[in-house]
């Protein structure tokens, strides 16, 4: 429960609002971006054809089929180890709406994709990023869920960094793999953090009246 409760969480839960907004206004108005154009030859200056594997197989975990995946994994483990029902239906209704929201933001929203040679297949609209986004909820929440049970502040600290490197990793595949504007990576991180905020306020509500 710590995660709602912590200071740091309300900076950044601030610092994401402020992003969204930001970000949401921009892409509304057919703004041009300095960020995106910077970010962008900043990332692929660092990550060239050598990484494109890597960043290939972090499209197909993102994917709607690697995310069912390990979203499957995770409720069967929240079932047999932790036997937190619970925590079960929070993090499937996280999850699945998470994504139908993303999809509406998208439509709404209406920004094409880079105008670039795209390396992997991409069939809808750009903003907000559905891997960053839908990163962000599903590896924060499994994070929280695992962190959650565990004593050791060091193990805990390990789990914690582990998790922000993976779903940063999964936000910049999308440049790199030139599908994404950097705009649109960490609109998609800051409103699912967002997101993810608002369903674990929900399960500690729910989990004290228990």
């Amino acid at each position: 429960m710590e995660f709602r409760k912590s200071k740091i969480t309300y900076l950044f839960l601030l610092i994401a609002a402020g992003l969204s907004i930001y970000f949401w206004i921009a892409v509304k108005s057919g703004s041009t971006l300095s960020f995106d154009q910077y970010m962008t030859n900043f990332m692929t200056g660092i990550f060239t054809e050598f990484s494109y594997p890597f960043f290939t197989l972090m499209d197909r975990i993102g994917s709607k089929f690697g995310i069912g995946i390990v979203s499957l994994l995770f409720v069967l483990w929240l079932w047999m180890k932790k036997k937190d029902y619970l925590a079960m239906a929070v993090f499937v209704f996280a999850v699945a709406f998470g994504n139908e929201i993303n999809k509406m933001l998208k439509n709404v929203a209406g920004r094409p994709r880079p105008d670039l040679e795209h390396l992997v297949t991409v069939k809808s609209l750009s903003f907000p990023s559905g891997h960053a986004m839908m990163g962000m909820i599903l590896y924060l929440m499994v994070a929280y869920f695992i962190i959650s049970g565990l004593e050791s502040k060091a193990v805990k600290w390990v789990i914690g960094i582990v998790a922000g490197i993976w779903i940063l990793l999964m936000g910049i595949s999308r440049v790199v793999m030139q599908v994404h504007y950097p705009s649109d990576v960490a609109a998609g991180f800051a409103m699912g953090f967002i997101w993810v905020f608002i369903w674990i306020s929900l399960y500690g509500m729910l989990y004290k009246g228990k």
